[in-house]
């Protein structure tokens, strides 16, 4: 019997989305006791690998309206990495802690464009990927000590081995969350950071009007996109995931996209309605700080 990954109680509700992926229906549910919200039944570790295969990081396309062409590897392309990528964790980082050298894993690290720069810091690099083609770019092009494999099931880390740690869009898209967050308990020193960035659309007003609305007809939406997130958190499933394991909420971040700057899937009404709700969304999140569409989370160890 299927338990629930954050708090293992095994009462679900049926969501009104699902996806089709290599002829599979995969299902969303939430639990009724912690309110979790995922897939059912998970893509097997098979059909993650294939999902996330040489083609993800070459032919996936973009879903940023503002950044069309954005590529994910750039072979053969000359890149400035001697001082720190500009991007949210990064500043935040060097905002908050600045000229602290830390012993750093991102995991999800891609082909490591991140990881190499932030070495002009003095920062001890490593990464994690489970793409195979991406975590070979990083070391025969940038020679980064990369992984290859998931986080979950890794023992190639060592206890207390780093003090920060970041993944940026990646517990959605992992088997088990609470699994990885349990290894950061272990790999990361006692007041070390976890730093997370991932999107939290099932916390928007329009996203709960959506849903309801499609409960009360008793319909269904296919997603038009690969099932990329096996998870979808809250700001209040996000703090229970990290305090199962022992973790401090330091910051919780929880802002929004601009409406210009969303995805619109779906049909036109549906369009419409993603692009009408977004703008009062967007003023009350600029009042409020709250119903975001995005988290950035940093948490300490506590052990």
């Amino acid at each position: 019997m299927r338990t629930c990954d954050l708090c293992g109680h095994t009462a679900f509700r049926p969501r009104p989305f699902y996806y089709v992926f290599e002829g599979q229906r995969l299902q969303g549910m939430q639990c009724q006791h912690c309110e979790l919200v995922f897939l059912d039944p998970q893509p097997t570790p098979e059909q993650l690998e294939r999902l996330y295969g040489k083609e993800y990081f070459t032919e996936r396309p973009n879903y940023d309206r503002t950044v069309q062409d954005q590529k994910f590897i750039e072979e053969g392309v000359a890149l400035d990495l001697t001082k720190p990528r500009a991007d949210k964790f990064t500043d935040y980082m060097m905002r908050r802690y600045p000229g602290r050298q830390f012993r750093y894993l991102e995991v999800g690290c891609g082909p490591g464009y991140t990881l190499k720069s932030l070495q002009s810091l003095g920062w001890e690099t490593h990464g994690l990927e489970i793409s195979a083609h991406a975590a070979d770019f990083a070391r025969r092009e940038l020679g980064l000590p990369v992984v290859t494999g998931n986080i979950e099931t890794t023992e190639d880390f060592q206890e207390n081995q780093f003090d920060l740690a970041y993944l940026g869009d990646v517990l959605e898209h992992l088997l088990s969350p609470s699994a990885a967050v349990a290894k950061f308990g272990r790999i990361l020193a006692p007041g070390g950071l976890l730093v997370l960035a991932l999107p939290s659309v099932l916390n928007l007003p329009s996203m709960r009007a959506g849903f309801a609305l499609y409960g009360l007809l008793g319909k269904q939406r296919r997603m038009d996109i690969p099932p990329y997130h096996l998870y979808e958190f809250t700001p209040d499933t996000i703090r229970q995931l990290l305090a199962k394991h022992n973790f401090e909420v330091v910051e919780l971040l929880n802002p929004v996209k601009k409406p210009q700057q969303i995805r619109l899937g779906g049909n036109p009404l549906e369009q419409a309605g993603k692009l009408v709700g977004q703008y009062p969304t967007y003023w009350l999140n600029q009042l409020t700080g709250r119903f975001g569409d995005r988290m950035f989370v940093v948490a300490k160890n506590k052990k």
